[in-house]
């Protein structure tokens, strides 16, 4: 297998992202903007763990303040890729104003969504 340890990939003014694996998981927390400035560092942390096998993602949202459209094309860029390679990306921790932005686009329609971390990790075990 893989053995990860990637706390604090990137911490720039704006975005934070730290990654944890539960077993099989990895949860990937952001923090901050997601915006075009930022985007960039997230993808490199994506495009990281799809090249070193990963296959099933937790993506925590919970202390996001602000996501623009490229950070919604980020999270569709991983779903796509993944779920080619027959794994999973699902959120959890969404704030409210980011939960109807995923609402209003339908992505919801596309993600499982959950309220607590736990939960969403605790799902690929089902």
């Amino acid at each position: 297998m893989f053995s990860i340890t990637l706390h604090d990939i990137v911490s720039r003014e704006q975005m934070e992202v730290e990654t944890h694996q539960f077993g099989s998981v990895v949860v990937v927390a952001v923090g901050g903007n997601v915006d075009a400035t930022t985007v960039t560092d997230l993808n490199a942390v994506f495009d990281d763990l799809v090249g070193r096998g990963v296959r099933n993602y937790v993506i925590d949202l919970g202390r996001v303040s602000f996501m623009d459209s490229s950070g919604l094309a980020a999270l569709a860029r991983l779903y796509k890729r993944i779920r080619i390679g027959h794994g999973d990306v699902r959120l959890c921790n969404l704030p409210p104003e980011l939960r109807r932005v995923v609402e209003l686009t339908r992505f919801d329609r596309v993600f499982d969504i959950f309220d607590e971390r736990a939960a969403a990790v605790a799902s690929f075990a089902e």
